[in-house]
């Protein structure tokens, strides 16, 4: 049996060699055809070739990982093995945990303070007027339905009368209930906004710190490690997205995870449960693109703790059906709107996959690298910076250590993830029926890259500061680890002032019950709805005007049919949908307002009922006469 095992092993790994000798020789040569028997094979792109090579050394770890390369040198890779496979995890928490804990989240505050003082400054301030507004009528809209009629959660109140439009993008439902209590005390939108888009900054950092912590035993190498993921500068390339900052479960779920496999203990599995599903319910695209790393990073803990598989297999099946029960409500709002979305286009999925040079990509606020390399490219923009790089190659730099390797294994899977359609294992994921098919930016599988590099530079930290053992180095290496992590994360941020008021208009539609209204005019570009929805926040009509991440047919076919309002067909277009009020706004300058507004006034179909001044410009707002 073993002279058997170690024959296929051979072949195994000869295979595994002639795979990458192939798949270098295909890159090389940019695709070759040739003819083998009056059979023709082609080969345009290594990608089939890297999957057939990642399926061998599966195969190869499943048959035996403690049998040598092609055979050989057993003994001295199994002495190898063994090397690796002794380093700890802490799975109990030390009496002074919390208080170091409580440090270390003061400390990371006051980090971002600095690094974000101008945000700071004025809660006002957002870096754009497009997706910030949004996110405030996601969060606004979440936490008003909540709690006036929460059967109707996900018929937000844009697109009318299309259904379940809160599901054409991310939800936000979790931090929109986080921060329900200001909204609903009287805090206004935009200050509510920040404080919620800052705490994932800060929560992310805290629940990175408590992971690294337990991996390396060293507080203050969490510390650097929670410090890098707070201000990576992912975060910065998505500085206008809200649910892109809400990365805290991940990390939670991760600790969770190894705890559950080291102890088997199924209040772990739970926990693991229940942080997926608060990411679900945070971010939609880092709770599926989680799920396919923590695969990889369990599979690699078992490895490890050699737990029975049957020990673990039924805590990790009830806490899997009671996060199911939790996601329902969620997963039923998203299958039933699938037929008004569709699927997203492979070209469009193809855009938005990174190639490896984005990771030369640095952020436009970035103040040490934005001019020094490649010029930002949308949602591919991923360079991690320095600190990043330097504190990881430092944590993977040999001897390594089990958990190193695991996490490594991570990162790799979770670069080829962020490559999208160019990568290895995406285009398989695409190409079946999975959630995977409605997410357009495979690039954001960056978060986890940072993630993971966060990780590792914890352990290069913890390498830094062993070098030498006197307390007055390890000062030292520590104030100089945060200063490096701080410097080369510097933003220069741009933030531009919200209107803290809407136009007086909308008092009208406060008191005016079952109102439908059509902000004009319609432009081609559906971010110029967007100061509509944030005005909404203090009317909460219906109205036919939105934006998100899909754009529902019934509005395009809308806004051709006003294409020359005030005419018939339009004024038919409007009484058809049951819209009864019409708004002009020339406070937010948009072209032909002027003349616009005075066709209107003119029209006998429509009266006006609220005429004002908003940003020194004229606004009114039109009743739909019935014909």
């Amino acid at each position: 049996m073993r002279a058997t095992r170690r024959s296929l092993i051979i072949g195994l790994d000869s295979l595994t060699a002639a795979l990458a000798v192939l798949a270098i020789a295909v890159a090389a040569a940019s695709g070759f055809v040739f003819t083998v028997l009056g059979v023709r094979v082609s080969f345009n792109t290594p990608q089939r070739t890297l999957e057939w090579l990642v399926l061998a050394i599966v195969i190869r770890c499943i048959v035996d990982t403690r049998i040598g390369p092609f055979g050989r040198l057993t003994p001295q890779w199994q002495r190898a093995l063994d090397s690796i496979a002794s380093e700890p995890f802490r799975v109990e928490a030390s009496p002074s945990a919390w208080r170091r804990t409580a440090l270390a989240a003061l400390g990371i505050a006051a980090a971002l303070a600095v690094l974000l003082h101008d945000q700071l400054r004025d809660f006002y301030l957002v870096p754009d007027l497009g997706d910030p507004l949004f996110s405030m009528w996601r969060v606004g809209w979440v936490a008003h339905q909540i709690v006036a009629d929460p059967l109707h959660l996900f018929d937000g109140n844009i697109f009318y009368p299309t259904p379940l439009t809160l599901t054409l993008s991310d939800p936000v439902i979790l931090p929109a209930l986080t921060i329900a209590p200001l909204l609903a005390l009287g805090v206004h939108p935009v200050v509510a906004y920040n404080i919620l888009f800052l705490s994932g900054f800060w929560l992310s950092g805290i629940a990175t710190y408590l992971l690294v912590e337990r991996l390396t035993g060293s507080g203050r190498a969490a510390f650097v490690a929670g410090l890098t993921y707070a201000c990576y500068s992912y975060r910065f390339e998505h500085y206008s997205h809200l649910e892109l900052q809400m990365t805290q479960w991940m990390p939670l779920a991760l600790l969770a995870l190894h705890l559950f496999v080291s102890t088997g203990r199924r209040w772990y599995a739970f926990a693991f449960g229940l942080a997926v599903v608060a990411q679900l319910y945070s971010s939609l695209y880092y709770a599926v693109f989680f799920l396919i790393f923590a695969a990889v990073i369990g599979l690699g803990l078992l490895q490890i703790h050699r737990q029975s598989i049957r020990r673990l297999v039924g805590p990790l099946a009830s806490a899997g059906l009671v996060a199911l029960v939790i996601a329902l409500p969620l997963v039923r709002a998203f299958s039933a709107a699938k037929p008004i979305k569709g699927e997203r286009p492979e070209s469009e999925v193809a855009y938005y996959s990174a190639l490896p040079a984005d990771y030369l990509r640095a952020q436009q606020y970035s103040a040490l690298w934005h001019n020094r390399l490649r010029p930002p490219r949308p949602e591919r923009t991923l360079f991690p910076g320095a600190a990043p790089l330097i504190l990881a190659a430092a944590g993977m730099a040999p001897p390594l250590g089990a958990l190193r390797l695991v996490y490594t294994a991570g990162l790799l899977v979770a670069f080829d993830g962020s490559l999208g359609l160019n990568g290895i294992v995406y285009p398989l994921l695409f190409h079946t029926p999975s959630p995977i098919r409605e997410l357009r930016s495979p690039a954001r599988f960056a978060a986890l890259v940072g993630l993971t590099l966060a990780v590792l530079a914890g352990f290069g930290a913890r390498r830094a500061l062993r070098w030498r053992q006197s307390r007055s180095y390890q000062r030292a290496a520590f104030a100089a680890l945060i200063a490096f992590v701080m410097i080369d994360a510097w933003p220069a941020l741009v933030l531009t002032p919200v209107w803290r008021d809407p136009p007086p208009i909308y008092e009208v539609l406060k008191y005016t019950p079952n109102a439908t209204i059509a902000e004009l005019p319609l432009l081609d570009d559906e971010t110029g709805n967007l100061p509509f929805m944030y005005f909404s926040l203090w009317h909460r009509a219906r109205m036919v005007n939105g934006y998100s991440g899909f754009i529902p047919k019934s509005y395009a076919d809308f806004r051709k049919e006003m294409v020359f309002f005030p005419d018939a067909r339009s004024i038919g277009a409007l009484r058809a949908r049951g819209i009864t009020y019409v708004s002009v706004n020339c406070g937010l300058y948009y072209p032909g307002c002027v003349e616009l507004m005075d066709a209107m006034r003119h029209d006998t179909r429509l009266r006006l009922t609220a005429d004002g001044s908003w940003n020194n410009q004229p606004v009114q707002l039109y009743e739909v006469l019935a014909p």
